[in-house]
């Protein structure tokens, strides 16, 4: 982690809490939700971006992260404790939904977490006494270090603060052995046992890392919402963080942010021009064409995600040429 990754971390967070007390209630709202979705990103995005395995239980574990999180304050725990408590159990889940990854690879591993992902729906179904079955677990306003969580304003500098110290932590992990035997396991993971690296122990600890950052993301949502459903954590939530770390850009440090902004607000602006087109009665269907026709075509014209085409957009004169450079023809370095 150096200090420019640092700084704009803290100055990303610093803008958007500035949004949400400019737009109010709505604005907070907002916030919250890219910022809970930012963290659910940077998770899978540490599992498949630069770990390789594909999962499609994220929505699930963001479920596990709510119930637990909603129980432990229930009970009278205060909001830290149930957000840590809800990440550790998020890891375990998650370890668990790992294991078949030491024996299984590709498409059917991928099913394998499509398994688990519906096998968690039923359990939130069924287990009346955790998760109130399909009524939902509905969550009392928490505390935080004594602060009380009443409202959507209440609840962004938490959701910040986490958010950059996810955001860094991940950043982080990648400077070191571990997370760059994530990257080689990426890659191959023939090269990796060549290398001397652990194959297993490093499979299990990218799901355990990814689903504690998911299990804290669950818990935000649960104390944002009031309430964990089994409808809110479906495959069709599994879905959208994929949909967000592929638009963003797979295995880059900004990529899962702003797929997750991306995703989050696009289809409030496809809402705010339909009504103002006077489209209300298809605004519905219309935001779901709309959204899914720019993801499709977005993935066509530039499958390296938003992140490849806006360092493209950068104008040449800001940009700075590694030490060592060359210059291609025609071209001179900047002074």
């Amino acid at each position: 982690m150096n200090t420019r990754h640092l700084v704009i971390a803290v100055a990303v967070a610093l803008l958007m809490g500035a949004l949400s007390l400019a737009f109010g209630r709505f604005g907070a709202y907002m916030v919250n939700a890219v910022a809970i979705a930012g963290i659910g990103a940077l998770s899978l995005n540490l599992l498949i971006g630069y770990g390789g395995q594909i999962s499609f239980a994220q929505g699930a574990l963001l479920g596990v992260g709510a119930y637990t999180a909603g129980n432990i304050s229930n009970a009278g725990g205060d909001g830290l404790l149930a957000i840590l408590g809800a990440g550790v159990m998020g890891a375990i889940i998650s370890a668990l939904i790992g294991i078949p990854a030491l024996r299984l690879r590709g498409l059917y591993f991928a099913i394998a977490t499509l398994a688990a992902q519906a096998i968690l729906e039923y359990l939130f179904k069924i287990l009346d006494p955790i998760t109130n079955g399909v009524s939902g677990l509905v969550i009392r306003p928490t505390t935080i270090l004594g602060i009380p969580m009443t409202s959507d304003r209440s609840l962004v500098v938490p959701s910040l603060v986490i958010l950059v110290i996810v955001w860094v932590a991940v950043s982080r992990l990648m400077r070191i052995d571990l997370g760059r035997s994530f990257l080689v396991l990426r890659e191959s993971e023939i090269v990796a046992k060549g290398m001397g690296i652990d194959v297993a122990h490093a499979k299990i600890l990218a799901f355990f890392a990814s689903g504690f950052i998911a299990g804290l993301a669950g818990a935000l949502a649960g104390f944002a919402n009031r309430l964990a459903s089994p409808e809110a954590f479906t495959l069709d939530l599994s879905a959208d963080y994929i949909a967000m770390i592929i638009i963003g850009g797979l295995g880059t440090w900004t990529g899962p942010l702003i797929g997750a902004a991306f995703v989050v607000l696009l289809p409030e602006a496809i809402q705010r021009v339909g009504e103002a087109a006077g489209l209300s009665d298809i605004l519905s269907p219309l935001r779901e064409l709309a959204f899914g026709l720019l993801i499709i075509l977005f993935l066509i014209f530039e499958p390296r995600g938003l992140t490849a085409l806006l360092s493209r957009l950068k104008p040449r004169s800001l940009a700075v040429p590694a030490p060592g450079a060359v210059p291609a023809t025609g071209e001179s370095l900047p002074p």
